[in-house]
């Protein structure tokens, strides 16, 4: 196939708009979130992927800083690192590099709201003890027959519900160790 003067597509390379799309999708992004960081229409965003319009330069600047990409390899039709005899800048970071990035950090962050549910999860449970024996004194009359509430966290159904509770701080932690050395390894395995 015969793009721009009869080159080939391997000849002309990819252009502004398929890397503003390729960067785009693999820091997991929607155009309507990349268009909110540029303050820019969705609309904006898909013109430009298109190739039918062209950002303005202060937002090719916005962009390759935002990808941590220069703006030389997001403007060149041929990326720096595949430019014969030009080696890639020790800056530059790859679309490969940045999805591994972002799934790193969707792990760190799941982990992190996990963590935090379980947490407010024992709070609550040890908040809710009191509340459990006093139900359970109205049960029998008043005649409550443990005296000290966290004799109650061993009735049912508190058990149970500890027991979710470690679990979910457990997968909570599972994925922040993952995404934290996940992260690490990729740091230095480039």
């Amino acid at each position: 196939m015969r793009y721009d003067g009869g080159k080939t597509q391997e000849e002309v390379g990819i252009t502004l708009g398929e890397k503003i799309q390729q960067l785009r999708r693999a820091s997991g992004i929607s155009q309507d979130q990349l268009a909110e960081q540029l303050n820019v229409s969705r609309q904006s965003v898909s013109k430009w992927e298109l190739n039918q319009a062209v950002p303005e330069i202060n937002k090719v600047i916005m962009i390759s800083e935002l990808f941590s990409i220069s703006t030389d390899e997001l403007l060149t039709e041929k990326s720096v690192s595949q430019s014969e005899g030009v080696s890639k800048p020790a800056d530059t970071i790859t679309l490969e590099e940045i999805a591994k990035i972002n799934l790193a950090n969707r792990q760190i962050i799941i982990g992190v709201k996990t963590l935090v549910l379980g947490l407010v999860m024992v709070v609550l449970e040890f908040l809710f003890l009191p509340v459990f024996g006093m139900i359970q004194k109205e049960h029998v009359n008043g005649q409550g027959f443990y005296t000290e509430f966290m004799r109650y966290a061993s009735m049912q159904p508190m058990p149970m519900v500890f027991s979710i509770t470690i679990v979910i701080g457990l997968i909570g932690t599972l994925c922040l160790l993952k995404g934290y050395f996940y992260r690490k390894s990729n740091r230095t395995n480039p």
